[in-house]
């Protein structure tokens, strides 16, 4: 609910609905609720610019023959995508129509568009009904790429967030590298192009990837 700071402004306790905890650092893992939680570290804050967006998905009833390991398949020109999810498959794509904000309340306004998609790309998978949905929220930056680093400053908060619906891919990883980095070491891969100061200024995020 709140971080206490010291009169240096060193992190001093977090302060939650279940009491007060002492420490002397935070790691913000906050998903959709990154931003209100790096306000709230010092009198100035940790600006981290995450920004949540509903995302639905339903499953299908169950489809005979599903071919064992069928990997997640996506459909980059309209988003649509599908995966194995028990005897049915997980079906889901993105609402370019969505606003920003908590709201998890399912609705069917976005079926017209998947079903559309699935027409293309999965015919089959009109012959199946959905046997259940539920809606989540994705944690989206501005480049779409997530946020990992230490904010500088005497207190210690550390942040891994805004993976843009990348965060259960890297999440083991990204483990690692917030770990070490608590632990004032070297993670085993540079990090640095995901440190939230890119988007202050003009400053150009650095190109790593080489082809």
């Amino acid at each position: 609910t709140s971080i206490e700071t010291g009169g240096n402004g060193e992190i001093a306790a977090v302060v939650t609905d279940q009491g007060r905890i002492s420490t002397g650092a935070v790691i913000c893992c906050a998903g959709a609720w990154s931003g209100q939680i790096g306000q709230m570290a010092g009198s100035a804050g940790v600006e981290l610019p995450v920004t949540p967006y509903r995302r639905q998905i339903v499953v299908t009833e169950p489809v005979p023959d599903l071919p064992p390991g069928l990997p997640m398949t996506i459909d980059f020109s309209s988003t649509f995508y599908f995966h194995s999810e028990g005897p049915g498959l997980l079906v889901g794509m993105s609402d370019p129509d969505k606003e920003p904000g908590f709201n998890l309340e399912r609705t069917d306004a976005w079926l017209p568009r998947l079903t559309d998609a699935m027409a293309v790309r999965a015919p089959r998978l009109l012959d199946y009904g959905l046997a259940t949905g539920w809606a989540g929220l994705y944690e989206v930056t501005p480049d779409h790429n997530a946020l990992i680093g230490e904010a500088p400053g005497p207190g210690r908060f550390l942040y891994a967030t805004g993976f843009s619906g990348h965060g259960f891919l890297m999440g083991p990883a990204v483990g690692e590298v917030v770990r070490d980095l608590y632990l004032g070491r070297e993670p085993f891969v540079d990090v640095s192009p995901f440190d939230v100061r890119r988007f202050a200024g003009d400053r150009i995020r650095p190109e790593i990837n080489l082809v």
